[in-house]
């Protein structure tokens, strides 16, 4: 909607919505679900109860806000990425992961959350939706970056790799999270050249054995 045709009403209405939402992804990345109240969530916020009743129902309904919310950015500032055309292999996944590593430095908040709810279950449908985009986003930038010889993506490869770079994606994060002197573009850097050489091994046998038919 265009704001310039929002009402007075409207406008605070989305900017207390903004502000809810912002103070839960900090809490609960801190805290955990378990351990944000609305209570404490009043507070960081400086809204009342009934305000964040009227917009979420629920502690529930917040989660699910701020998990969607967090996601929708990730993902648009993850695809904003420029890469020149032509670009492709390592260079094309150390480009694109350059990309979400900086998108991870602007939403750590919410990765942080996302990663504690993994482990305690909680949300589990919407963890496992925004789990699910994630995998096919990194499949998808597999097998465009190692194409086959025609030139169309290589969706065997990204079949056998995605979950691999999947995993090695989770590790950067926890890796940071344990030690912040470590940086997310130079381990993610490291993760380009990774999975490019495993790209490279799998694919070296099956072009021997084109060529031998």
């Amino acid at each position: 909607m265009d704001a310039r045709k929002l009402s007075g009403r409207q406008v605070l209405g989305a900017e207390s919505r903004t502000a809810i939402l912002d103070a839960a992804e900090a809490l609960m990345a801190r805290r955990g679900f378990f351990g944000t109240s609305l209570s404490a969530l009043q507070a960081e916020c400086g809204l009342p109860a009934s305000s964040i009743y009227w917009h979420f129902e629920s502690k529930e309904g917040v989660l699910a806000a701020v998990m969607e919310r967090g996601a929708n950015n990730f993902f648009a500032q993850v695809d904003a990425t420029a890469i020149p055309s032509g670009t492709l292999g390592r260079d094309y996944l150390r480009r694109q992961l350059a990309g979400a590593s900086a998108a991870i430095d602007q939403h750590t908040d919410f990765l942080r959350l996302f990663v504690l709810l993994m482990l305690t279950g909680k949300a589990e449908k919407t963890v496992q939706r925004v789990r699910t985009e994630g995998r096919v986003r990194l499949h998808r930038l597999l097998a465009n970056a190692h194409p086959n010889r025609d030139g169309s993506p290589n969706r065997e490869l990204a079949d056998e790799l995605a979950d691999v770079l999947l995993a090695m994606f989770d590790g950067v994060f926890l890796a940071i999270q344990n030690n912040p002197r470590l940086r997310y573009s130079d381990l993610l850097e490291q993760v380009s050249e990774a999975v490019s050489l495993l790209a490279d091994a799998r694919m070296r046998p099956r072009s021997r054995l084109a060529r031998r038919r």
